[in-house]
């Protein structure tokens, strides 16, 4: 009964300090280093993607195809991995990690071999009309005008990405220059790649640099409403055109009544 009593604080230690360690993958321990790649990318990364990137049942491999610094990169810098769980949907969010963490993890990563593209480096200084032109013929139609995104026909099953057929192409206006230029070269989800051969890297910092001003364009005519097109401006005028025309008929029947 004493031995019993005596051991009851060690176990209640025991089993708090479990409660308020966070979970880890069987075999890989917390590091006193938090900013290590190596560290961060077994703690993080690994479980899904193997601990050579060579990925596993729970994620796909991280060394074929377009995969690669630039890619890297952008799925960290945009938030879209490392997921909660392999069933969370991979999306824009904010980052998990800082710019110090990304560029460690992708030069721990870079040890794997990946034949993808490196991470891009846009002229801020490129031409905004040609950049505008080559938005408009090789963007626009999925991510819209203004940049705000928009609908897309059903596709194919994303693998890598571990969803169904994207129906949407995201919004670029969150995005920062490196995500823009990575995005291009690396062509991630479902996003066609555009490689040097088809977009140079003079070209790329002229598209970036036409998204980049799409962010914080001059609203010249009117307030831009979203920036959506005929929906939104359709509605202000059904609802603020159509509400006026009420508001006069009853103020003109009220002013006739009084006569």
């Amino acid at each position: 009964m004493v031995l019993g009593l005596a051991t009851l604080p060690l176990l209640l230690v025991a089993c708090y300090d479990r409660a308020e360690r966070p979970y880890r993958p069987p075999g890989i321990a917390d590091s006193a280093v938090p900013h290590e790649g190596r560290t961060l990318y077994l703690r993080d990364c690994a479980w899904c993607h193997g601990n050579a990137g060579g990925g596993t049942s729970r994620g796909p491999d991280l060394v074929t195809g377009t995969n690669g610094p630039a890619l890297n990169h952008f799925m960290m810098s945009s938030g879209r991995m490392p997921l909660e769980n392999t069933g969370q949907r991979v999306q824009r969010r904010e980052s998990l990690y800082t710019d110090e963490e990304i560029a460690s993890i992708v030069g721990f990563m870079r040890d794997f071999d990946a034949r993808g593209p490196e991470i891009p480096e846009p002229d801020p200084d490129a031409d905004l009309q040609a950049g505008l032109l080559l938005y408009q013929e090789n963007c626009a139609a999925c991510h819209s005008t203004t940049g705000v995104g928009g609908a897309l026909t059903a596709g194919e099953r994303d693998v890598a990405f571990r969803e169904g057929p994207s129906l949407v192409a995201p919004g670029l206006l969150d995005s920062t220059t490196t995500e823009i230029a990575a995005a291009v070269r690396a062509g991630p989800g479902t996003m066609p790649v555009f490689a040097e051969e088809t977009l140079e890297d003079d070209e790329l910092s002229e598209v970036t640099r036409y998204v980049v001003y799409l962010q914080d364009p001059s609203d010249r005519g009117g307030a831009p409403i979203g920036r959506v097109g005929p929906v939104a401006e359709g509605a202000v005028g059904w609802i603020v055109g159509l509400g006026a025309l009420l508001i006069f008929i009853r103020w003109v029947g009220t002013k006739r009544g009084e006569l």
